[in-house]
């Protein structure tokens, strides 16, 4: 079990390294759709990568719902340390958590979250020390707008289909949604890309073209690591 979490802790770790557009890249090679957008960064340049926490919600106007049914601790409390928090609001623009419920997943070592909706207590947000990408900061609360409607569960961001462990890789340009099944697959080939994109930034850095950069670097990283492969 040991030796597992450490191979997925080296996977996370070089998807959030490799980042957000090379993931979504090597994605688009391999003709799978996890491209998220419209979904910023509350404080630009945190980066992250973990297993997703689903949670599903429903929205509608002020007492539509009982309170209790706005039940945040359900994500806030029960997400897992290096996991992140993504939640589907269908984007509507009313909180579903705020800066204590930020702060308090962040000290017991969630990674990030990811709401397709609103969270309040946006400067707050911003000192919880995890990166959080949301559609809308608003001061709309969600009690009796908000019902919770299950955890762990399939959701979708964006248009896009999000499996509860399924790996969301995000930074200041976006985010990605690696299905589990596809992680080492998709690991590799973009170790291969950021590698390549290394040289080819030292390169130009040196003085050459962007094409000639890019040539080369294609031709110096197969003769180090073989072609890329998918």
């Amino acid at each position: 079990m040991a030796e597992e979490q450490t191979i997925m802790h080296d996977i996370h770790e070089r998807l959030r390294s490799a980042g957000a557009s090379t993931v979504c890249a090597v994605l688009d090679m391999l003709g799978a759709t996890g491209t998220i957008t419209g979904l910023p960064a509350i404080r630009p340049g945190g980066s992250f990568a973990g297993p997703a926490f689903t949670v599903q919600a429903s929205t509608g106007p002020l007492g539509t719902y009982d309170p209790g049914d706005f039940d945040i601790a359900q994500y806030a409390d029960h997400a897992g340390a290096g996991q992140v928090i993504a939640i589907d609001a269908g984007g509507a623009r009313v909180s579903l958590a705020g800066g204590i419920a930020a702060l308090a997943s962040a000290r017991r070592g969630v990674a990030a979250w990811v709401v397709d909706g609103g969270m309040r207590d946006v400067d707050e947000l911003g000192e919880a020390g995890i990166p959080i990408h949301v559609r809308h900061g608003v001061a709309v609360t969600g009690r009796t707008r908000v019902r919770i409607e299950r955890v762990n569960g399939p959701i979708v961001i964006d248009g896009v289909s999000v499996q509860p462990m399924d790996v969301l890789v995000g930074d200041a340009s976006g985010i990605a949604c690696v299905p589990a099944r596809r992680l080492a697959q998709v690991a590799a080939m973009a170790d291969w890309i950021a590698g390549r994109d290394r040289i080819a930034g030292r390169l130009v850095r040196e003085g050459l073209s962007f094409s000639r950069a890019f040539k080369e670097a294609t031709a110096e990283y197969t003769a180090l690591h073989g072609p890329l492969e998918n």
